[in-house]
């Protein structure tokens, strides 16, 4: 009788485990949706930008910008980490996807020169703290849709740091939302502004008519050009990657949790089962404890 009692107890909690991931799954979906047409809509226009800053910045008339330079960065050997990540978690794999990422990237990095590590998002925050990594800021406060105000602060400490000589690039790491069913973390550069730099992470980009930027007329002039573009470049980076990764932490939430009420519900069925089996066990015993004791009598 305790065996039956035992596994009705364990159904109860299965599905009362059911009736939370199902929830969190339905509210993952319907935050998923608007968060993945925030990051679809700002992608393309993102990724030109980028495009365009590293075509301009091909122009060598430009004098004196640190952040196009490539030489403003010579013999500065450090490196400045970016990483955005999940707030919470119950995200599936993506928080440790993402952490193994950072700590193989730094690593890599850390050949070459040290490495100051700023994170946006509290799971991978804490993941690499565990791990001894220098983490210098963290702005996981940041809302899901930052305004220009939740942004500067960052900003602000990259462009001090850049200009500063501390770091020679800033790099920024983040979960590219790809579909729902995926996200593949990946770098992105986003200091300086030269063609060699950003090709080494950022493929995708087509810059091979950069060499065009010379013949550009520029008015009035290419430094208050290159004045007003730069902090905006730099804001709708930030931008993105806050946007992608919010995208990439409900799909991976959303998935996790369908995936664990499909399993709740396979493990209540085999619990059924098991209760079945024991409780027609336990009737078979008593059918012959009956007919034993009536055997007796006779």
């Amino acid at each position: 009788m305790s065996e039956l009692r035992q596994i009705k107890r364990r159904i109860k909690s299965v599905d009362n485990i059911s009736k939370v991931t199902h929830a969190m799954q339905l509210v993952a979906a319907s935050r998923m949706r608007r968060a993945q047409d925030n990051a679809m809509r700002g992608k393309s226009y993102t990724h030109k930008i980028k495009e365009m800053m590293v075509r301009l910045s091909a122009n060598k008339n430009v004098k004196g910008n640190a952040f196009i330079e490539p030489e403003y960065a010579d013999n500065v050997s450090g490196t400045m980490l970016v990483v955005f990540s999940p707030e919470r978690g119950l995200a599936g794999a993506l928080p440790g996807n993402l952490t193994r990422y950072v700590l193989k990237l730094i690593e890599s990095i850390e050949k070459d020169g040290s490495v100051s590590v700023i994170t946006v998002g509290k799971k991978v925050r804490d993941l690499l703290a565990r791990r001894g990594v220098n983490i210098i800021a963290d702005f996981s406060d940041m809302p899901e849709q930052p305004t220009t105000a939740d942004v500067r602060p960052l900003l602000k400490l990259v462009e001090e740091g850049y200009t500063a000589r501390e770091f020679g690039e800033v790099l920024i790491v983040l979960p590219q939302f790809v579909n729902a069913m995926t996200q593949i973390p990946v770098t992105r550069v986003l200091l300086p502004l030269d063609l060699d730099a950003v090709l080494k992470y950022d493929d995708s980009l087509n810059v091979e008519d950069s060499g065009g930027a010379a013949d550009f007329i520029f008015e009035p002039n290419i430094e208050s050009i290159f004045a007003e573009l730069i902090p905006g470049y730099l804001e709708t980076q930030i931008y993105q990657a806050r946007l992608e990764t919010v995208a990439s932490e409900y799909s991976a939430r959303m998935v996790a949790m369908k995936n664990a009420t499909t399993n709740a519900k396979d493990v209540r069925s085999y619990l059924s089962l098991e209760y079945n089996k024991s409780r027609q066990a336990q009737i078979t015993r008593e059918l012959a404890e009956i007919s034993a004791g009536r055997m007796g009598k006779g």
